[in-house]
């Protein structure tokens, strides 16, 4: 199947559908058309009574509403609290979060919550309780066993799609900052498609299939990453014309301890990262 394909029918799909919605839930006749948007990235947003604002959207915190809303509520990351006196003429959604709805609030559309892995703070509840010492360890286990799942990875892609892993490394020799730039863009339009599909409701399930695409795009750049600079390594140790996996695994190995490296470690990953993504939609996701 190609993968490409499948992504840009999704994305085509996601923007329809919320087209549709957004031109489905405007404003009734009894609203200023004007009305302004209010939307926060890691802050939370609230709607005080006797207040009227076009929508409400907060990326990374909660969205409070206590007066009217002319289209949606929206909250990636946090909760939608609805007092007594809100009014929203269109849907309600909390990805990773609850709603939390007053008996006397009205909601005109739906309302939708979408759940997301407690991972997260699980682990910091854990970690709260755990020795310092005990907690160190278990990071370091964490980082190898990491190290050998991306080691793995590499070694099954090397042996059972040697043509994708070679298009897109070719992708990265011939323009690196093209790949760069590339993985750049996509990153930064991850947000604004996951906020269109969650506005359009019908397009929700299709934030698993993206991230998918997106996951997939990255193991598969990172291991052409890491086969280039493994080729490198080798030839200036005069091995030349080494076998593909072995080429991954030294450069797996190199990426790796690149990383232990601080901050600049970190940095390093975080460029290897964006033109892995970037590399791999140059190469189509590695079909030349």
């Amino acid at each position: 199947m190609n993968l490409k394909k499948l992504f840009m029918s999704a994305l085509a799909l996601s923007l329809f559908f919320a087209a549709q919605a957004l031109a489905a839930q405007g404003p009734s006749e009894n609203y200023n058309i004007s009305l302004y948007e209010v939307v926060k990235v890691g802050d939370n947003v609230m709607v005080p009574e006797n207040t009227l604002v076009k929508s409400a959207v907060s990326i990374g915190g909660s969205v409070g509403v206590a007066g009217e809303i002319a289209e949606d509520a929206v909250a990636i990351g946090g909760s939608v609290v609805l007092g007594p006196t809100a009014r929203v003429h269109g849907n309600v959604v909390s990805v990773g979060g609850k709603i939390k709805k007053d008996p006397e609030a009205k909601v005109a559309g739906q309302m939708k919550e979408v759940p997301m892995p407690q991972m997260f703070s699980s682990a910091t509840d854990i970690g709260s309780k755990v020795a310092p010492s005990a907690l160190v360890l278990a990071q370091l286990f964490a980082s190898l066993l990491t190290f050998l799942g991306i080691l793995a990875l590499g070694i099954a892609a090397g042996f059972l799609f040697p043509k994708r892993v070679g298009w897109v490394a070719v992708s990265i020799e011939n323009a690196p900052l093209k790949a760069f730039l590339w993985g750049l863009l996509w990153i930064v339009l991850i947000l604004p498609i996951t906020f269109l599909l969650v506005v359009s409701i019908i397009g929700i399930p299709l934030i698993v299939l993206q991230f998918v695409v997106y996951g997939i795009a990255l193991v598969l750049g990172y291991i052409a990453v890491s086969q280039v600079l493994g080729k490198k390594l080798l030839s200036s140790l005069r091995r030349y014309n080494q076998p593909m996996v072995t080429e991954i695994i030294w450069g797996i190995i190199l990426l790796t301890l690149i990383g232990l490296v601080p901050v600049i470690g970190a940095l390093i990953n975080a460029v290897v990262g964006t033109m892995a993504i970037g590399a791999s939609w140059m190469s189509r996701l590695g079909e030349g």
